[in-house]
């Protein structure tokens, strides 16, 4: 067989790779190095910033969370008070009963209506607190008005205390004041454990204080103790207590008081003018930097000269294309679809390599639709119904941002007493514990027609009605709220023996007129729903009960006297944030 005769080129294959291996090499690699040293930089700044955020924003919620069970404590004893039904030589028992068994008040200070103190109810063995004999008139006022007032902090043993202040209403009018000097604890140990986890027990890293900027809690707790003042200091310095609110963020670089350099976050609270304050000395946020730009440079001067090197021993090797396409024939069998070739011969070898690759891109791109359609089932299949799954994924379903006016129940089911069982569990397991219980819930909505709009902590919300229109969207909500509560019990029989725990749900419904779409961005949307019918029924769930199942007059009247319920009339309640009654009732098991 005879070799066709090739024309010598004018430039040699072997050194136009070596010189194309050289300039590939060198000036991406010097470009990619700057500008990788120069992104990593923002990366650490934003990383540092965002984790104080973070930090911040956890702080900042167990401290609302805290203040938001010590007022529904005081609510509880409160209506415990002014209940008509009850005797009158039965209310301080059942007064005691609640304050010992709430973890977020250990007393509860009983005023009239001028705030003259009339009795105390504490825990029993527990020493007598310094509550005021006469309630301060601001606060009187502000709890009238708001049904909630906080008061200054003040120095107690082990953390601050703070007054917290709720109404007694009696047939609309007030009657008097509940009381407490809430203790800090908690958020004290919830700092401490976010420091030492975040934070590496580094000092003064993070800290709350209060609107005269004074330490609440602190990985010092003597110093929170005594309400150590920081005004001024550090990244307060210059910031006005009065404009500290829940939108109030701020950070940047500045010098600590012992002239450190120091990279720091504010977040203000919602609803008190106190502040989480998160802060990090510079050199410990930019270490990872200068221990970069070392590795950058030295990588940069190791890869060129290998670059060069390995570019004359490639060009000594490569003499045929078929090499090429063999290999990436080997890559096509291999169902890597992704690689392609490309071969610059101007020869019938260039025509094979390229239409090899269209055929390996023909075949990848089929292949990842297939992938695609499957990942989108399976995907939304965790939070749709099947006949909205088909819909997103025939492109059926409206995927513009916005909304429709409908409808709609909408189901909150909270576990009682979650803090408790994370402080018995390892983490590990409270994943788990979590993952089975939403599991199950899952698909009890699922079975019942509904929605899962998302899990929030230890809670699930579900919408009944939307995104598929149901008639009966408070019958199936009411439904699926009593199969969860049937099934608890046999899943806690499995839980005990497993992780020695006992789950207790407390459940909300409510029904009414929501928008029900897509909010978000163009990029990153969620499906939910908006509306006071979501906010009612947040609340019935955070006043709910232990096994309780709370519902409203308009998921009553929805369901009407054929659904089978048993509804109990607790008659109207107000609820936080809301300034009408709201009629509700008790739905059994």
């Amino acid at each position: 067989m005879t070799r066709r005769g090739v024309a010598r080129p004018p430039v040699p294959f072997r050194l136009k790779l070596t010189l194309l291996g050289a300039a590939l090499a060198v000036a991406p690699l010097i470009v990619v190095g700057w500008l990788l040293l120069d992104v990593n930089a923002d990366t650490v700044r934003t990383n540092a910033r965002e984790l104080q955020l973070a930090v911040a924003d956890d702080l900042a919620g167990g401290v609302e969370r805290h203040f938001v069970a010590a007022q529904d404590a005081l609510d509880e004893v409160g209506r415990v008070l002014t209940d008509p039904t009850l005797p009158p030589e039965a209310t301080a028992g059942l007064a005691a009963s609640v304050v010992a068994g709430r973890e977020d008040v250990d007393h509860a200070a009983i005023y009239d209506a001028e705030g003259e103190l009339i009795d105390l109810v504490r825990e029993e063995g527990r020493p007598r607190p310094a509550v005021p004999e006469r309630l301060d008139a601001a606060l009187r006022e502000r709890a009238a008005r708001e049904n909630v007032a906080t008061g200054e902090a003040r120095p107690g043993p082990g953390t601050p205390r703070v007054p917290l202040v709720v109404p007694l209403r009696a047939r609309g009018e007030l009657t008097g004041f509940v009381a407490t000097l809430l203790s800090l604890e908690g958020l004290q140990a919830r700092l401490a454990r976010l420091h030492e986890v975040r934070f590496e027990g580094r000092p003064d890293a993070l800290f709350l204080v209060d609107e005269q900027q004074r330490l609440l809690a602190h990985p010092d707790a003597a110093r929170a103790a005594r309400l150590e003042s920081v005004a001024g200091q550090g990244i307060l310095a210059g910031v006005d207590p009065g404009a500290v609110s829940g939108r109030f963020q701020q950070s940047g670089e500045y010098a600590a008081p012992d002239g450190r350099e120091m990279v720091g976050t504010i977040v203000g609270l919602q609803g008190r003018s106190w502040a989480v304050v998160a802060q990090v000395p510079e050199e410990v946020v930019y270490a990872s930097l200068h221990r970069m730009r070392w590795i950058v440079f030295v990588t940069i001067g190791v890869v060129i000269a290998l670059a060069l090197l390995l570019a004359v021993l490639v060009a000594k090797q490569i003499t045929r294309p078929i090499q090429a396409l063999a290999s990436f024939a080997q890559d096509l069998a291999s169902r890597r679809f992704d690689k392609r070739v490309t071969l610059e011969t101007r020869d019938e070898f260039r025509v094979l390599g390229d239409v090899m690759s269209q055929a390996a891109a023909d075949l990848e791109e089929s292949e990842a639709r297939i992938e695609h359609e499957v990942a989108i089932r399976t995907d939304l299949g965790r939070y749709l119904p099947a006949e909205v799954v088909e819909k997103v994924v025939r492109r059926e379903q409206d995927m513009a941002l916005g909304g429709r006016r409908g409808e709609l129940s909408v189901l909150f089911a909270d576990v009682v007493a979650f803090t408790p069982i994370t402080d018995r569990l390892a983490p590990e397991e409270v994943v788990g514990l979590l993952n089975e219980l939403f599991t199950i819930l899952t698909e009890i909505v699922f079975r019942h027609g509904g929605t899962i709009d998302k899990f929030v902590g230890d809670c699930v919300m579900a919408l009944f009605g939307a995104p598929t229109p149901h008639a009966d969207h408070a019958a199936r909500a009411l439904a699926c709220a009593e199969d969860m509560m049937r099934w608890l019990e046999a899943g806690n029989a499995g839980w005990r023996e497993k992780y020695g725990v006992t789950i207790e749900l407390a459940i909300g419904v409510h029904a009414g007129e929501a928008v029900v779409g897509n909010v978000g961005s163009e990029t990153r949307m969620e499906f939910t729903a908006i509306g006071d019918t979501v906010n009612v029924a947040a609340r019935l769930e955070a006043i709910a009960r232990p096994g309780q199942i709370l519902a409203t007059r308009e998921v009553r009247e929805a369901v009407g006297e054929e659904g089978g319920f048993d509804f109990h009339d607790l008659g109207e309640r107000a609820l936080t944030g809301r300034a009408k009654p709201v009629h509700l009732f008790e739905v059994k098991v």
